[in-house]
């Protein structure tokens, strides 16, 4: 909240937005505090933890609210979700897509990054962008 405010008065300067090769060489992440499991249906089943605020966690109990949140995710969902291990690429993910669903590249692009867009805001995946590694190897004199 403080941070968008702060962006809006132009007090701080928000992230550079990387551009599209960066965005399709990233490597999604899942959490590690989710729990996931894939049911009979060949669906991802999300066991998210519940973060409460105090007076929400006090609620939670006179309630008795379970403490983590079940979302099912679909056949497209779970493939995506299954992908997302840190070795496969935005573009790799994109191409499997493209493969299984018969999408055109534009139609997956759009779809994948909106619904990547929505599992980063929520905390359930994380992007690693990997490091050019450039190798400075001198030639050998033989």
């Amino acid at each position: 909240m403080l941070n968008r405010i702060l962006y809006k008065l132009k007090l701080k300067k928000r992230p550079p937005t990387p551009d599209k090769e960066t965005l399709v060489g990233m490597h999604p992440l899942r959490n590690q505090l989710i729990d996931w499991e894939v049911d009979d249906r060949s669906e991802v089943v999300l066991k998210i933890p519940q973060t409460h605020k105090k007076w929400l966690r006090i609620m939670a109990r006179i309630f008795k609210l379970p403490p983590k949140r079940i979302v099912v995710l679909d056949e497209v969902g779970s493939l995506v979700w299954q992908l997302c291990d840190g070795h496969h690429s935005i573009k790799q993910i994109v191409k499997s897509l493209r493969d299984r669903y018969k999408m055109t590249r534009k139609e997956a692009e759009t779809s994948l990054f909106s619904y990547m867009q929505t599992l980063g805001k929520r905390g359930i995946i994380a992007f690693a962008v990997p490091q050019n590694r450039k190798t400075d190897k001198q030639p050998t004199l033989a």
